[in-house]
């Protein structure tokens, strides 16, 4: 009797570490292995693959690893046929994860699969619900108006709240998980140049300069190294920000939001944070040229980020492609730390507005309830 998972990105990953938890939690015996990173790694799932090749951005970047990911797909689903977990939980990653369902039922796989923070078909290429519904028993959305656009397609949906309800509910114990003088330090501003080696190299380049007139300024900026990188690559980033003179912080990017005055970061998961721990973001994102206009022709959505995308407004300034500047995001991130009372306590309103619409707590425990029933 066992539980296969599978994540290849750093949110993928912490759904699946914080599942398996609370599979023990609730008593569930049996083996839980599959495909992650490091946080599952650490939560007691059994890893046989490595997530971290498939932190991929873009169409272009995807295209060159396609020969590698249908390798790894096709040895997944044989050990999978060959094992036969009771259930399949897959986490984010679609263009991974969708395949490799429809791999197994192709293959005559029987057994019930979860899909937990299915892909945004609301936004792009919904053509996928189709395959979602057809091939996926449930899917675990994050948010309210996922799981409605779910069910009207089709698609078997169970939503209660998002799981940071439950996870950033307390911004001061998240904050002292940092050093004093950063738990304490009034003119911190983070900067957060994401989890994904190409996002990285995009954006880290313009990141440097912004925190460099930052500092002039007199703030303190603070990059964070995400957790979940490959080491080779943390060491990389650690070592060429200490050369430049950074601080940096190596422990969850969340803990930096708990204390800082703002934030400017890549588009992703860390949005949905800044949101729950009420800091104000400068949002940012630059794909390739090719990624860029393939996305302009398919995305749906007026906003590229969730708190914007749950308002319906641009409550964190979005800087996407050629508007992802060090000059304009020099000016946002002045113009929040700048702003008078009013105006701060005007986007503490939304922030606020937007944290509601997130529903209830125990997600975790609710899922993994689902999960063993299957199992």
């Amino acid at each position: 009797m066992s539980v296969f998972l599978s994540s290849g990105e750093a949110s993928g990953d912490h759904y699946t570490a914080s599942v398996a938890r609370a599979l023990r939690r609730l008593g569930y015996e049996g083996d839980i292995w599959g495909m992650g990173g490091r946080e599952p790694r650490e939560a007691g799932v059994r890893i046989e693959w490595q997530g971290e090749e498939l932190q991929l951005l873009g169409i272009a970047e995807v295209l060159s690893s396609i020969p590698s990911l249908l390798r790894r797909l096709n040895e997944m689903a044989d050990r999978i046929m060959q094992k036969g977990p009771k259930c399949v939980v897959i986490a984010d990653s679609p263009d991974f994860n969708i395949p490799l369902v429809r791999k197994l039922r192709s293959k005559g796989y029987k057994g019930k699969v979860f899909y937990i923070s299915p892909p945004t078909v609301w936004a792009w290429r919904s053509s996928r619900v189709k395959t979602i519904a057809s091939a996926v028993d449930e899917c675990l959305p994050l948010f309210r108006f996922e799981h409605e656009f779910l069910l009207k397609n089709g698609c078997s949906s169970y939503w209660t709240g998002h799981p940071m309800t439950e996870e950033l509910s307390d911004r001061e114990a998240l904050a002292a998980n940092l050093p004093e003088d950063l738990r304490n330090d009034k003119k911190l501003v983070a900067f957060l140049p994401g989890s994904r080696k190409v996002e990285i190299n995009n954006l880290m380049p313009i990141m440097e300069q912004v925190a460099c007139q930052v500092k002039d300024k007199g703030w303190h900026p603070v990059f964070s190294i995400a957790p979940g990188l490959k080491e080779k690559k943390r060491i990389m980033m650690k070592e060429h920000l200490e050369a430049r003179k950074f601080d940096i912080y190596t422990g969850p990017g969340r803990d930096l939001l708990a204390a800082a005055s703002c934030a400017v970061a890549a588009s992703g998961t860390v949005a949905v944070e800044a949101m729950m721990l009420g800091c104000y973001m400068v949002v940012a994102y630059k794909l390739s040229s090719l990624s860029a206009f393939v996305a302009r022709l398919l995305v749906k959505t007026r906003y590229f980020t969730i708190p914007n995308i749950l308002l319906n407004a641009e409550m964190f300034p979005e800087l996407m492609q050629s508007k992802a500047t060090p000059e304009n995001m020099f000016r946002e991130t002045m113009k929040w730390l700048q702003s008078d009372d009013k105006t701060k306590a005007e986007i503490v309103r939304e922030i606020d507005l937007a944290r509601k619409m997130l529903g209830e707590t125990g997600v975790y425990e609710s899922w993994a309830k689902r999960i063993m029933g299957a199992a």
